[in-house]
């Protein structure tokens, strides 16, 4: 804008000054019929007066100018945020006729073009009931083959563990109470883990779809359950959403079992706070725990999970925001637009 403002100010002096030029030979055109002894120094004050008096003029609705377009300018910007940040009902208003009404009027084609692709979305999860069986059907026996796996790798080498501790300490508990002390302890931190593990696990286990309960109830449940059950605190602000169907509810279901399982199992945290709550016509579901952290980049195990749950809420139209560092804790921060259906809108 600073180059824009000083290409203005350069036309507006010429201008000024090839006016005033012209005013000026006009007028010594006139004494040179009409002699005067003042003739050139009534043409040349003319001149300064007709140059400061048009370049004030100019000066003045130039900024005029400038203002509205920077105004504007500023304004689509703030719309096309406003847009990337998930609000997809928003419209910039166009006020007049021009190039910049041109782009604030394609700006709202293209925001009409992503709602309605949004809604597309939205309405395709909602109505292949069938194909979604079968998927779900191959997922759950996947599921069931991973979390084989998992019981394996994990829980059976920690009661392997729990069995080798245990012996020991027997064998030493008259022999040499602090190695047999050592050994216990050992024995209840292993178990602990364990305990961890297994709910996670479990929680993998349930069923993959509200029934015939609110997203807020589910979520409300799934919380009431965990708490008191783990070493982990877990606290819910769950508000009722209006307007999300099955298929959202779902899925937000879904990403929500995710992310308390990946807390329960990796996190090491002693807190875990879910929010739920509708923003600016969007859905927020908002994870945190207090945890120990981790980098993506380098944690490839935690990286595939999180790469699962942000494209099954790139799938419903939705947002997904990570927030992770080493010794920080970490957050996830969902959100999705609110597509309420139109009354008579088909036929």
């Amino acid at each position: 804008m600073s180059n824009y403002r000083i290409r203005v100010a350069k036309i507006q002096i010429a201008s000024s000054f090839f006016s005033s030029v012209l005013l000026f030979g006009m007028l010594q055109l006139f004494f040179f019929y009409i002699s005067d002894p003042h003739g050139l120094l009534i043409s040349a004050l003319a001149f300064f007066l007709s140059f400061l008096i048009n370049l004030f003029i100019g000066t003045l609705l130039v900024t005029k100018d400038y203002r509205l377009i920077k105004n504007r300018i500023e304004n689509i910007d703030l719309f096309v945020r406003t847009l990337s940040s998930g609000k997809l009902s928003a419209r910039i208003k166009t006020e007049s006729e021009g190039t910049i009404s041109q782009v604030e009027q394609s700006l709202n084609e293209l925001a009409d073009k992503i709602d309605t692709q949004v809604k597309f979305l939205q309405k395709l999860i909602n109505e292949n009931v069938e194909i979604n069986a079968k998927v779900r059907n191959a997922a759950v026996i996947e599921e069931r083959q991973r979390i084989a796996r998992d019981l394996h790798d994990a829980v059976s080498q920690q009661l392997f563990a729990l069995s080798m501790f245990a012996s020991a300490a027997k064998k030493s508990v008259f022999t040499n109470p602090e190695k047999a002390a050592e050994n216990i302890a050992d024995v209840s931190d292993i178990a602990g883990k364990a305990q961890g593990e297994m709910r996670a696990l479990l929680l993998h286990l349930r069923p993959v779809r509200l029934r015939g309960e609110s997203l807020d109830k589910g979520l409300e449940r799934l919380i009431a359950e965990l708490d008191g059950k783990t070493p982990i605190h877990f606290e819910a602000s769950v508000d009722p959403i209006a307007g999300l169907s099955k298929g959202i509810e779902n899925h937000l279901f879904l990403l929500s079992q995710e992310a308390l399982s990946n807390a329960l199992r990796h996190s090491e945290a002693t807190k875990v706070r879910l929010t739920l709550y509708a923003k600016e016509q969007s859905v927020v579901l908002n994870i945190f725990d207090n945890g120990r952290g981790f980098n993506p980049a380098k944690e490839k195990i935690a990286s595939y999970g999180l790469k699962t749950m942000r494209e099954r809420t790139e799938e419903i139209g939705g947002h997904f925001i990570l927030t992770t560092q080493e010794g920080e804790g970490t957050s996830i921060h969902i959100r999705v637009p609110i597509q309420e259906e139109r009354v008579g809108q088909d036929g």
